[in-house]
């Protein structure tokens, strides 16, 4: 006896499109890694620009003492975070951004630094939620504790690569004109501020 609920499965052509269209319906609820997480700029970027606030973390900002980090990738996985971090930074809008800010600063280095804080983490942030990350300050803090730990002393030559190609768009670029002083080492400013 078959169950109440059972249907034959459909075959030839018909039964081909309908497997397919499950396939599809059982992939709806799935949550596949966005490669390109920071394309746009975040719409509440763009709101708390317009309104005139700071950043999100400045309204909810608490003082909780030393951070644990909470959060661990692999040398290989910190090498592709590395990447997804450099396609963000990448992205027009950011590069805009960054050289908007840098001008705006007179070039001032601590005044820039200060600024591009709240601006890469318009970047940072749905990076950090798309590997599994908190979208605050502890997963800043996560992130720059991991490749932090994978960098020092040296690390292997194809990650100190990234990172120094990642900083550089941090930064704005090789004509950006802020990169002066920056070492590899200085990873922990793929989250300048936020996490120290």
């Amino acid at each position: 006896s078959r169950p109440s609920s059972y249907r034959p499965k459909p075959t030839g052509p018909a039964g081909a499109a309908a497997e397919s269209n499950v396939c599809e319906a059982d992939m709806e609820g799935v949550n596949l890694m966005d490669e390109n997480a920071a394309r746009q700029r975040p719409a509440w970027a763009v709101e708390a620009e317009r309104s005139g606030m700071g950043s999100a973390e400045d309204a909810d900002a608490e003082d909780f003492g030393p951070m644990e980090r909470t959060f661990d990738l692999t040398l290989t996985l910190a090498g592709d975070f590395v990447d997804e971090l450099a396609r963000g930074y990448a992205q027009p809008w950011f590069q805009q951004l960054v050289r908007g800010c840098a001008e705006e600063c007179g070039y001032d280095r601590r005044k820039f630094l200060l600024k591009l804080q709240d601006i890469a983490f318009e970047v940072q942030r749905p990076i950090l939620e798309n590997w599994g990350f908190e979208g605050d300050e502890q997963g800043l803090y996560d992130m720059t504790s991991i490749l932090l730990e994978h960098s020092q002393g040296g690390g292997p030559p194809w990650l100190q690569e990234k990172i120094k190609h990642c900083l550089t768009l941090l930064y704005g670029g090789a004509d950006g004109g802020m990169l002066e002083g920056v070492s590899s080492v200085a990873a922990a400013a793929l989250a300048p501020a936020h996490a120290k």
